[in-house]
């Protein structure tokens, strides 16, 4: 008797082993990192697709300045959460290697100069906030690239510096907001001359446009 028990015990035992086996009850190794890059995945797109709503919300003409404060508040708060979240996680993987920053920039007080650009994007759009402090200014020579054609300023830098874009032989259009006041000599030297500057009218990269003989227009 008690060896019919024993051999029904360890018969129910197999059994259940199998079931959960099968059933791929406890995710394997492979299975839990496919989770995780599939989430990266979403996260990564989600921010391309916010990054895209605030250049498209810049460029447009269609809602009023009140509105277009209020959209790109609402968008760039939850863009800010996802970076955060996803520095945050990269900072808790053990890795050799160190991924280059696109933007690099120096710190003066709270106030951020941007020192090099590397992407080899077609678009790009440069942020008014970088970690938390506020960019103001886009350094000399910036970034050499034969692949980008649109650029898009965030509202609240204030100057561009010499040759800030020197040999950007594809470019074919930026947008300057208002808050640019200082634009040093051959910024877009390099550039083609189908290069567009879209603007805000009488402001300083208008006049600068002019004085230059580049094209642009107006929002």
């Amino acid at each position: 008797m008690k060896k019919s028990s024993i051999v029904i015990i360890l018969s129910l035992f197999i059994c259940i082993s199998s079931m959960f086996s099968s059933c791929n009850y406890f995710p394997t190794e492979n299975q839990t990192d496919t989770s995780q890059n599939e989430t990266a995945i979403s996260t990564n797109e989600r921010i391309k697709e916010l990054e895209a709503q605030i250049i498209a919300l810049l460029q447009s003409q269609q809602i009023s300045e009140s509105e277009r404060k209020q959209e790109i508040s609402v968008l760039k708060a939850e863009l800010d959460s996802l970076k955060k979240s996803e520095s945050e996680n990269s900072s808790n993987k053990a890795t050799d290697e160190t991924a280059p920053k696109i933007f690099n920039y120096t710190l003066n007080g709270y106030k951020v100069t941007i020192t090099s650009i590397n992407t080899d994007e077609e678009n790009i759009s440069i942020p008014s906030i970088i970690d938390g402090h506020a960019v103001t200014a886009i350094g000399s020579e910036v970034i050499k690239s034969s692949k980008i054609k649109r650029i898009v300023l965030e509202d609240g830098i204030e100057s561009i510096d010499w040759f800030a874009f020197k040999s950007c032989s594809s470019l074919s259009y930026i947008y300057i907001p208002k808050s640019v006041t200082s634009i040093g000599y051959g910024a877009f030297d390099g550039a083609p001359k189908s290069l567009t500057i879209e603007c805000e009218k009488d402001s300083f990269a208008m006049k600068y446009a002019q004085s230059y003989g580049l094209k642009y227009q107006t929002k």
